[in-house]
């Protein structure tokens, strides 16, 4: 029985490591103005004493297309670079990075740029506008082992969560 146990045990600690996961859901978080840089888990929030970011309630929920509702936002406060208003998540090869997340402008859709950590852009994804109800979802597919940063190319985005499996 012991040895059934340690083998369970090393095939559980061997596969581990195998797969990242990363996850940080704003309504997870305490509201707050972020004047420098906070690690939740493994995922972590860049921000500076003049390039903040925010974690605020929102009046009105957001509800995704898969249905997950969020009443809370990351609020970029603007465009970003790797060492500001931005998102740093770790993810392997092949794993999909899924992100909830809208314009904070009502009428115009935003471009959230997909980084490596020197900045090297690798992909991007849509904020789609505010309408006031509903968030949406942008996914990209890891190219290579590494940290990934996330931040907008050019004005705000609210990110709602960020999800990396």
């Amino acid at each position: 029985m012991k040895h059934v146990v340690l083998c369970l045990l090393l095939a559980v600690l061997c596969v581990s490591p195998a797969f990242s996961e990363a996850y940080l859901s704003a309504n997870d978080l305490d509201p707050a103005s972020l004047p420098s840089s906070k690690t939740f888990d493994d995922v972590t929030i860049i921000a500076t004493a003049d390039k903040g970011v925010t974690i605020e309630r929102i009046d009105q929920v957001r509800e995704a297309a898969d249905g997950e509702v969020f009443n809370l936002r990351i609020k970029l406060n603007g465009s970003g670079k790797p060492t500001y208003r931005c998102v740093s998540v770790p993810a392997k090869a092949g794993e999909t990075l899924t992100v909830y997340l809208n314009s904070s402008s009502k009428t115009d859709a935003r471009i959230l740029a997909v980084t490596t950590a020197d900045g090297t852009e690798v992909g991007t994804i849509t904020a789609p506008a505010d309408d006031g109800a509903h968030a949406g979802i942008g996914t990209f597919t890891i190219p290579k082992d590494g940290a990934y940063l996330l931040f907008s190319k050019g004005s705000g985005i609210n990110l709602y969560a960020v999800v990396v499996e």
